[in-house]
């Protein structure tokens, strides 16, 4: 009687293990199907307006993983990072955590230059979950018509996202980002909704990126300025992501990622 009941008990767990495994690989396969669709578009586009090279970082920031259990690899975060003339810095995330969730972040850092804000989206799939975070981040807050031109075309889809679940935002992103951002959730059925809405706002920002005129050095120095400003509240006030990359690097180890190799500072 006994052995017959431990022989059923391993035959269900052993199907509660299959069952798991299949849903895991079916979030999975929704989570890389989603990022190469964004991966893919953006590199196409990137393609047909600035040339750009590899951008060298350290060997321990390119591939990171939790510091205290990198065996287990159920955080992982690969990087890649590029320069060009206008675009100083253009960062690609490719992270995976807990094995079925996957995120795409991107980032481009101007030249300073150039009036022009820094972009960075953070999207993540969670099976049919969706995080749906584009930020234009504008510290300098420099007035000028080429800028608020392309503003207006991203203003043009906030009433489509304004159809989404508001996602989470902090007190102090009022100060640094430009009124054209979105913090948002949704699910799969928002996916092309989403994905529309993200070409728009790549689209705009390199067009705004090939038209702008260059500044005075003085104009020039209170981008940079005003960037490091914002870095430095990020850093000190937090977000979703510097508090992720705390736990996986340590505060040193963030602060470095954070200003060289995420803003290129």
């Amino acid at each position: 009687m006994f052995l017959a009941i431990l022989k059923w008990a391993c035959i269900v767990l052993g199907c509660i293990v299959i069952l798991i495994g299949a849903v895991a690989m079916y979030l999975k396969q929704e989570g890389d199907r989603m990022y190469a669709r964004y991966d893919a578009y953006t590199r196409e586009i990137l393609a047909q307006y600035e040339t750009l090279k590899p951008y060298a970082i350290k060997p321990e920031f390119r591939k990171v993983h939790p510091g205290k259990f990198p065996f287990l690899k159920l955080f992982k975060m690969v990087i890649t990072s590029e320069t060009g003339d206008r675009l100083k810095r253009v960062n690609t995330i490719d992270a995976t955590m807990m094995l079925f969730m996957r995120m795409y972040t991107f980032l481009i850092r101007p030249d300073y230059g150039y009036n022009l804000p820094v972009l960075s989206v953070d999207f993540i799939f969670i099976g049919k979950k969706r995080v749906f975070v584009i930020e234009v981040i504008d510290p300098a807050k420099i007035e000028d018509e080429n800028k608020e031109n392309y503003y207006k075309v991203m203003r043009e889809k906030l009433p489509a996202a304004a159809g989404l679940e508001k996602g989470p935002e902090r007190d102090w992103y009022k100060d640094f980002l430009a009124d054209v951002s979105i913090h948002a959730k949704g699910d799969n059925s928002h996916d092309e909704l989403m994905f529309d809405i993200y070409k728009s706002y790549l689209t705009a920002y390199l067009d705004m990126a090939k038209n702008a005129d260059p500044l005075s050095p003085e104009m020039s120095e209170k981008m940079k300025q005003g960037l490091n400003d914002y870095v430095t509240t990020l850093l000190s006030k937090g977000g979703p992501a510097v508090e992720v990359f705390e736990k996986m690097l340590g505060k040193d180890g963030q602060e470095e990622y954070v200003r060289t190799v995420m803003f290129g500072l």
